[in-house]
């Protein structure tokens, strides 16, 4: 696939941003992490293309741990999970320092390395499904509509496929292999972008409160 198609196809990312912007002073702070990454995900896309054209591994690492931090920050928010402040920071210290040590210790910026893509894509996975588990059993409204749910449904769907394209690409013997991984992956990124526009539809409008008049 020609650069110039993958970034079209990236692009699609603008359906959630511009979801976001639009409903954004509506969408209670309990969902602002996500709305960040997206924006952060855009600005990706403009300068792998635009500026780093030829070697893009430097944003898109950068990128790696921004999307793991604010993503462990929506489930602190969600309050399930990682409410417990301990873990919370016990985990994004952890997988901080385990970035360094694959991205600037060992391999370096500009080299690929799977690891900290599979082992942060394997625990937002992992998340998301221990998510749903919770609001299975306590949500009792239309849990097809509600924002969590599609967000954790695109989450597993996305990440679990990342995790085999990342493992596939790093020891596929042939670039035509590598070239199909990297195909079937930009399309796999359209669908997540519209199920987390839905998403943002979806979240229902912050509460106002007023003071009675007397």
């Amino acid at each position: 696939m020609q650069k110039a198609i993958a970034f079209l196809l990236s692009l699609s990312i603008l359906l959630p941003l511009i979801a976001g912007l639009v409903r954004y002073r509506k969408i209670p702070a309990s969902y602002h992490p996500l709305l960040y990454l997206i924006g952060i995900g855009f600005v990706n896309e403009v300068l792998c293309y635009a500026i780093f054209y030829n070697n893009s591994m430097i944003p898109v690492n950068i990128y790696y741990i921004c999307e793991f931090l604010l993503f462990a920050w929506q489930f602190h928010l969600w309050k399930n999970i990682l409410r417990s402040k301990k873990i919370f920071y016990t985990l994004i210290g952890l997988m901080t320092v385990f970035w360094i040590v694959d991205k600037v210790v060992i391999c370096g910026f500009t080299r690929f390395s799977p690891l900290f893509q599979v082992c942060y894509s394997l625990i937002l996975v992992l998340l998301s499904v221990n998510q749903l588990n919770w609001l299975i059993v306590n949500d009792r409204g239309d849990i097809v509509r509600h924002p969590i749910f599609i967000i954790c449904i695109s989450v597993i769907i996305f990440f679990s496929y990342k995790v085999l394209t990342e493992i596939f690409y790093y020891y596929a013997p042939e670039k035509a292999i590598k070239n199909n991984i990297f195909v079937i992956q930009s399309y796999m990124n359209v669908g997540y972008n519209i199920l987390l526009a839905l998403a943002i539809l979806c979240i229902p409008q912050k509460r106002t409160f007023t003071l009675p008049l007397r």
